[in-house]
């Protein structure tokens, strides 16, 4: 029962000290959902949080990041004299998705490592792109 003891004693104490020296990130990116999965569409920079715990603190970062950098997910404006969609396009494009048709882009964030959770973020319009280049949907 002592071994027992000592041996959860430990476990518990390595990884308290294992957690402690860890750095601590927030990674924010826009997706795109199809029928089947959630395609990551663009990765921005990393901000900074104070610890792994920060939940609030990454998405709010996140969230200001997405809206400055892609002027409030307005797929039709430009931000640094680029089209915020037609990026988005070409950026599917390079990975190999050639069409999206009527899809709406979500914001994201992801804490030290774990799951990526949703900003509440969506684009104000939707996204098509034809081998590359951004269209106007048309809805049926």
């Amino acid at each position: 029962m002592k071994t027992t003891f000592v041996l959860v004693a430990c476990l518990a104490a390595l990884a308290f000290v294992r957690g402690e020296g860890e750095p601590s990130y927030c990674r924010c990116a826009n997706f795109v959902s199809s029928r089947h999965s959630e395609i990551m569409v663009l990765e921005l920079p990393s901000v900074d949080v104070a610890d792994c715990n920060a939940h609030n603190q990454c998405k709010n970062r996140c969230t200001t990041e997405i809206g400055e950098m892609t002027n409030d997910m307005d797929l039709w404006s430009t931000v640094d004299d680029v089209n915020v969609g037609q990026y988005f396009c070409t950026q599917l494009y390079d990975n190999f998705f050639f069409w999206i048709h009527n899809s709406y882009i979500h914001g994201y964030y992801e804490l030290c490592g774990g799951p990526w959770e949703y900003t509440g973020q969506d684009s104000q319009q939707m996204l098509c792109c034809s081998g590359g280049t951004q269209q106007h949907c048309v809805t049926k």
